[in-house]
């Protein structure tokens, strides 16, 4: 119908939290019309790999359903094992002329059979030293995404665009903040059992790395100090405090939690883009990126400041869609699903 606003749905299964937007109005005008977020029972997801099906597909047929959310053509992401992203310099050439000796390049920096992923490419910088060009290489298992999309088709669900993880919420962040010229930004985003931590420079990812800290990390160590239940300690991570809860000992737990995170990204600083000294910005994504003292912590420890992405500061919305949630605590655990579905 003309004139009918474009609208796309983003959906986020982690292996903690199933979450979706749908966001009306793109490209031009994007308002967020419906997000919904449903805990999944544990080990229903592990290590990104979907263990238990049908607890998966009626998670998230539920959240839709209770969520009155009519809108069937979803946008997904992949990440894990199965997905590799990798940049290599290769010969400077056309990109009508690159698909072939990419591919055969792909063969030599993907350690997976060719034949059994579905590859993609960009040329980030066409004006490499020496006559060569740099190539973002983007490899996913294709039984990896037939799965997924088997399974959300099980759903009800009608999967329309598939994107990595951590470019949707790298585009989660292009949509809603400025960056300088040549400014380093680490976005790293907190999930429930891997932490991805992606360089962008000039809008363009450079280097992406998952770590081990992550937000199951945190949790298993309230539970464990503060003698609380799983969900207990999934509350108190979104600010929620149980009475005659050991304030002292609560710090002390966010307090080695960000420590070990900061350790987990000094380690993947040897392999920041060439001849850049240090980041410039950190920007925390997901669940964890609430963390109490966290951001505090992460820039004096590296020196740079330090944000919690809100991946709708651009995207108007009607604050009563998020009744007595608190938008700042909730919109973190959003990224994700915003970057896909503005990709929709």
């Amino acid at each position: 119908m003309l004139g009918k606003k474009k609208s796309a749905v983003g959906l986020d299964i982690g292996s903690c939290l199933v979450k979706f937007v749908e966001i009306q109005g793109l490209p031009k005008a994007p308002s967020l019309a419906n997000y919904g977020i449903c805990r999944l029972l544990p080990d229903a997801i592990v290590d990104g790999e979907v263990m238990d099906r049908e607890v998966v597909i009626d998670t998230v047929k539920t959240l839709f359903d209770t969520r009155g959310e009519k809108n069937k053509d979803v946008v997904l992401a992949v990440s894990g094992r199965g997905v590799i992203v990798k940049k290599i310099t290769m010969a400077k050439m056309k990109e009508s002329e690159a698909q072939e000796q990419i591919r055969w390049e792909a063969e030599q920096h993907i350690p997976f059979d060719i034949n059994d992923v579905s590859l993609d490419f960009e040329i980030v910088n066409p004006d490499a030293e020496g006559g060569q060009m740099e190539v973002l290489l983007v490899a996913a298992k294709s039984e990896v995404v037939s799965s997924r999309i088997t399974l959300l088709r099980e759903a009800g669900l009608n999967p329309v665009a598939v994107d990595v993880a951590c470019f949707a919420v790298q585009n989660a962040f292009v949509a809603n903040y400025e960056a300088k010229p040549g400014e380093l930004i680490a976005i790293v985003n907190i999930g429930s059992e891997v932490t991805n931590i992606n360089f962008v420079q000039d809008n363009t990812s450079h280097f992406t790395r998952d770590i081990t800290q992550a937000g199951n990390d945190c949790s298993q160590r309230i539970q464990k100090n503060l003698g609380l239940s799983t969900d207990q300690a999934m509350d108190v991570l979104k600010g929620e405090r149980p009475k005659d809860i050991d304030d002292d000992v609560l710090q002390s737990v966010f307090q080695s939690f960000s420590e070990d995170l900061s350790v987990g990204i000094e380690r993947v600083l040897p392999y920041l883009p060439g001849g850049t000294e240090k980041m410039d910005r950190i920007v925390l994504a997901g669940g964890g990126a609430t963390i109490p003292g966290l951001a505090s912590f992460l820039s004096e420890k590296f020196g740079v400041p330090v944000e919690i992405l809100n991946p709708i500061k651009k995207i108007s919305y009607d604050p009563a869609l998020f009744g007595a949630d608190d938008v700042e605590k909730v919109a973190p655990a959003l990224s994700q699903a915003v970057g896909l579905a503005l990709r929709g």
